[in-house]
């Protein structure tokens, strides 16, 4: 067995061929490390193969995908990694986009102008996919491992997180405007296949509008500016055939509430709940001081007994 120091860079380079194909990508980006130390003939594509095991090693990490990019930028011609053939400008196109989303995925914040920007830069991000990649397979995702699909396919994914983001930024002050961006998000994961009735049930209530049994004034999407209440709404009150009735639940166990409306008794419900157990702890703490001082005479006559 010769030790690798004495292996030239060109003989270690085709040792670290061999090593991906058996998917052995540690020991291969070793071999890689030293064919570049040693300056071998094919130490710049050592270098790509290195980013490219660095990407599957930590294939959640958009700077890695970055890097990658970089380096394919660097390459005049395709070469194989594995069993696949690599195109250096189009992986390099790849790398950039899925490097994006992920960024794009982890940019922080709920608030409406956030979400906004989060959204806009999904459905950017789509866009790409589907003009730049198509039909295509994507193959940086084949060779890192993670779920294949066509540019088509990703941009309707892409798509759907877009305007999910965009909806939950305007729910609050358009919550129709809202369902109808939901929709959109909807249309798109049924194109991909997958079921989405949680998203046709919150475009469902995001569209949904009653009346407050409260206060009277009419409000739209359940769950953010009206909530429903537990009640019990008798059976002469049923008979009624006015618009707040018609704004109950078909099982007549609940009405519905504004959120102003329902913040404010729920604030009150606290507050009475607090001056409750305010009570309750000082007379508790009173009945401890009882107690401690009955025990200590106790115990006081007990020493003169003795």
């Amino acid at each position: 067995m010769v030790l690798s120091v004495f292996k030239s860079g060109d003989e270690l380079f085709n040792q670290g061929v061999d090593l991906i194909k058996r998917k052995e990508y540690a020991k291969a980006r070793k071999n890689f490390e030293k064919t570049i130390e040693k300056n071998g003939r094919e130490a710049a594509l050592a270098k790509v193969y290195v980013d490219i095991i660095d990407a599957c090693l930590d294939q959640d990490n958009p700077a890695r995908y970055n890097k990658l990019a970089a380096s394919l930028g660097q390459m005049n011609e395709g070469f194989q990694f594995g069993l696949t053939e690599i195109n250096p400008t189009r992986m390099a196109l790849e790398c950039k986009l899925l490097a994006e989303r992920m960024e794009t995925g982890r940019m922080p914040g709920k608030a409406p102008a956030q979400l906004e920007e989060r959204g806009n830069r999904f459905l950017d991000i789509a866009r790409k996919y589907q003009t730049m990649i198509g039909n295509d397979a994507i193959a940086i995702s084949e060779i890192v491992g993670i779920q294949v699909n066509t540019g088509i396919k990703e941009a309707l994914y892409i798509q759907a997180l877009g305007y999910e983001n965009l909806s939950s930024g305007v729910v609050m002050s358009d919550p129709k405007r809202a369902a109808e961006l939901l929709q959109n998000a909807y249309a798109c994961r049924k194109q991909l296949g997958e079921d989405a009735q949680q998203t046709l049930s919150t475009i469902n209530a995001y569209s949904k509008s009653v009346k407050c049994w409260i206060c009277g004034r009419p409000a739209t999407g359940e769950g953010v500016h009206f909530l429903a209440m537990p009640s019990d709404i008798s059976p002469f009150m049923r008979k009624s055939d006015d618009e707040i009735l018609k704004s109950a639940p078909s099982d007549y166990n609940s009405i519905y509430v504004c959120k102003p409306c329902y913040s404010a008794i729920s604030k009150r419900s606290d507050e009475i709940a607090r001056q409750y157990h305010e009570r309750a702890m000082q007379e508790m703490r009173a009945m401890e001081a009882r107690l401690e001082a009955e025990i200590r005479s106790l115990s006081t006559r007990i020493s003169m007994l003795r």
